[in-house]
């Protein structure tokens, strides 16, 4: 399979989650092929309107109860937030108002102030992701051992080992079990590898990729060195973004979407290469 896509701005487009503790087997749709209840699977799905549900599970079998997270990436002057609870009935699950979620209201329980790690270990989707996601969710285990979580899938199983970090919902991609230790003493130092970041949730593609092009450019690692002040997006393929730097600084970042001219497997059981979506850096400006 070719790995040379590049990474940037192929994070799904996220702002509310909901994460379920489920053990065992998951099957290719793993909410509903699984061990879950049937019912409040079904409930849920009709409910979860801007909202993603997923399946976690833990290396770690002997912890006590099932648990369950609800978060939010922030954006739109919401502050990224992260909450645990017990999870004592799956029906209980239903009383969660979802479309609050959604909004940026969480559920009361256990606030928590430090990441979670979730790694994409999803081979009945995607067979690429119990190849790399094993071995990088084992690394993980080593690294944070209570907040190290397998999950279900996350998007982009061509870039497996694929890992989201929560609550801000920062994807990273291609990463290997030796890259566990630095990305975490970085990321929990507040500042991202860039090498694997896929891109942050709560931006649209075209505001990834403008973000990525200034980061780079820019040497800008920090986690919250970037404020999106303007997204002006003046065809489907086009944008100018502006940015709030360090320094109070304003940058102005140009960027437009095309067709891959390469051919690339888009997922790793796909049959025939696609096209997928290039990015390129059209300019970028200070003020």
């Amino acid at each position: 399979m070719a790995r040379h896509e590049p990474l940037h701005a192929t994070a799904s487009l996220v702002s509310a989650w909901l994460l379920i503790e489920q053990p065992g087997a998951w099957g290719p749709d793993a909410l509903t092929e699984s061990g879950f209840p049937a019912g409040v699977a079904a409930e849920l799905q009709r409910r979860a309107s801007g909202v993603r549900i997923l399946l976690i599970r833990h290396r770690e079998t002997s912890r006590g109860g099932p648990t369950f997270f609800i978060a939010h990436s922030g954006g739109d002057g919401l502050a990224a937030s992260l909450v645990s609870a017990p999870l004592t009935d799956p029906e209980a699950l239903l009383e969660l108002d979802l479309q609050s979620l959604a909004a940026g209201e969480l559920w009361p329980g256990n606030r928590r102030d430090d990441p979670i790690y979730l790694v994409c270990t999803h081979g009945r989707h995607d067979i690429c992701c119990a190849d790399r996601g094993r071995p990088l969710y084992r690394a993980m285990s080593e690294v944070r051992p209570e907040r190290a979580w397998e999950v279900s899938h996350i998007g982009g199983d061509r870039f497996a080992g694929n890992l989201l970090v929560l609550p801000r919902g920062d994807y990273f991609g291609r990463l290997e079990p030796e890259d566990a230790g630095h990305l975490v003493a970085d990321y929990e130092e507040g500042r991202l590898d860039l090498a694997h970041h896929r891109g942050r949730s709560i931006r649209p593609r075209l505001v990834q990729a403008a973000e990525h092009f200034l980061r780079v450019s820019e040497s800008l690692t920090g986690l919250d060195d970037l404020t999106v002040v303007e997204y002006r997006r003046s065809s489907h393929g086009h944008a100018e973004v502006v940015f709030s730097g360090p320094g109070e600084i304003v940058y102005r970042v140009e960027v437009a979407a095309r067709e891959s001219p390469t051919a690339e497997y888009l997922t790793c059981r796909a049959q025939e290469p696609g096209h997928g979506v290039a990015y390129d850096l059209l300019s970028l400006t200070q003020d």
